[in-house]
């Protein structure tokens, strides 16, 4: 009978070695938690907006269909994969101010409070990733065409200051839902 104690033993010598030299794994002591948004351009505004609130980020259609008995800023209808979706010029709804249309245009596609539209936006700059406790929920939005429908702002030295759009607000408003002349 061949004895067993021995290979045993040695593996538990091997274990009391190894736990004595060991090091600790690093500890986090805080856990910090990041707040996610697409990014935009809006005029010379940079604004960002939940992930969630998007569902998609297309090239602005360059063929619309025209809606008659629509405002200024219902830029048209276009067909994105069999569904018509109503393509809402963002700075002309809100400011007053046309959006040229340029190769950086994009739209935004969202699904909010039942309203299916594309906002048509100047630029997207990507996907922004922002510490939940730099939010800045006191200070007001700069510009009045927006501040109803913001709701804080994230800032550093290095990316400047991002106000946060909230898209459910605009296709809650008044202003957004009476697109008829």
């Amino acid at each position: 009978m061949a004895n067993t104690a021995m290979p045993y033993q040695w593996l538990q010598e091997l274990e009391r070695r190894a736990r004595q030299r060991a090091r600790g794994l690093p500890r986090q002591e805080k856990i910090q938690h990041f707040w996610s948004g697409i990014a935009f351009r809006v005029g010379e505004t940079q604004l960002l907006t939940p992930l969630s609130e998007i569902r998609e980020i297309l090239p602005c259609p360059t063929v619309l269909a025209k809606v008659p008995g629509a405002k200024a800023w219902v830029r048209g209808l276009a067909n994105i994969r069999g569904t018509l979706l109503p393509v809402i010029d963002l700075q002309a709804c809100l400011a007053g101010k046309p959006t040229a249309v340029e190769n950086r245009s994009r739209m935004l596609v969202i699904n909010q409070a039942g309203v299916n539209s594309g906002l048509l936006v100047d630029e997207v700059l990507g996907i922004k990733h922002f510490p939940e406790q730099s939010r800045d929920m006191e200070t007001p939005c700069k510009e009045a065409w927006l501040s109803p429908f913001t709701k804080g702002s994230f800032g550093s030295a290095e990316e400047g200051t991002w106000t946060v759009f909230d898209v459910r607000t605009l296709a809650e408003s008044e202003l957004f839902l009476k697109a008829a002349l």
